[in-house]
């Protein structure tokens, strides 16, 4: 069985495994997407196995229908920062401005508008897609502003945008992106494989040479926000329940829990603890 995986940008636990030959004997078919809608269609119509993205995603996916698990952590954390135009020197000057979502109520559209929403500032929300989109659409000035991570954070800077705020710095509990996987693969030998390959690549970059994980990430497209993302990866692929808490207490407080299944019922570590 091949794992079919969706992912905006290849998780440095995927990218060690590969280089370092962990996933020999677990086929990985990896795509790029360009948004978290287009990676719960895959999951509803069964062409995408594992999807990289934010775990808050869940929430929206199990309501539309998707029977999936978050199973692990694959980043520590997810430098984001709100890039914007610049002439844009503050929140303040965002009102009113065109700010580029993946989707309007799940993952780092939630951030926006909590950030956003708790310092007062109304903006008008468009729906764009995933980060390269945001980013090529910020070049374009068919917005005003988005959150861009690595490594679209410091080619914004490098075309002249501004980071108005550093989001990691707002909400330093934020956690990384969690790999969700249909149930119907819970216990499978390829799922625990990859899992197994995964940690292992994980393990592996706490005794890599840094200038050595910079330059792996370097060649992998990750360009000027090497560094950025590597002092991010996961040590570990247990997911944060502090995190966790953090994403539910920005639904709560955006009104966005009710209909909702607990975070309990959607994460599942059996197949992280087997893989150990």
């Amino acid at each position: 069985m091949i794992l079919r995986q969706s992912h905006f940008v290849p998780p440095v636990p995927y990218l060690l495994a590969t280089e370092l030959g962990f996933l020999e004997g677990v086929e990985v078919q990896p795509t790029r997407t360009t948004s978290s809608t287009k990676q719960l269609a895959g999951l509803l119509d069964g062409t995408i196995d594992v999807a990289v993205t934010a775990m808050d995603n869940v929430f929206e996916w199990d309501r539309a229908g998707a029977d999936v698990r978050l199973i692990a952590q694959v980043e520590a954390t997810t430098p984001l920062g709100i890039y914007a135009r610049d002439e844009m020197a503050t929140m303040a000057d965002l009102a009113g401005c065109r700010f580029a979502v993946d989707a309007p109520d799940n993952g780092f559209a939630l951030l926006a508008r909590h950030l956003l929403g708790g310092a007062g500032i109304d903006v008008d929300y468009v729906v764009i897609g995933g980060v390269r989109e945001r980013f090529e659409a910020l070049l374009a000035k068919e917005i005003d502003a988005s959150l861009l991570g690595p490594p679209f954070d410091k080619l914004a800077e490098q075309a002249g945008m501004r980071c108005v705020s550093e989001v990691n710095e707002l909400l330093p509990q934020l956690p990384g992106q969690g790999l969700v996987v249909r149930t119907e693969l819970l216990g499978s030998k390829e799922l625990t494989g990859y899992l197994r390959a995964l940690a292992r690549g994980a393990a592996a970059g706490e005794s890599l040479d840094e200038q050595d994980g910079v330059a792996l990430l370097e060649r992998h497209g990750y360009q000027a926000a090497a560094a950025t993302a590597w002092a991010a990866r996961a040590r570990t692929l247990t997911v944060d329940p502090i995190g966790l808490e953090l994403l539910t207490q920005i639904r709560r407080g955006l009104g966005m829990l009710s209909g909702r299944k607990p975070l309990a019922e959607l994460c599942e570590t059996g197949p992280l603890l087997r893989a150990s």
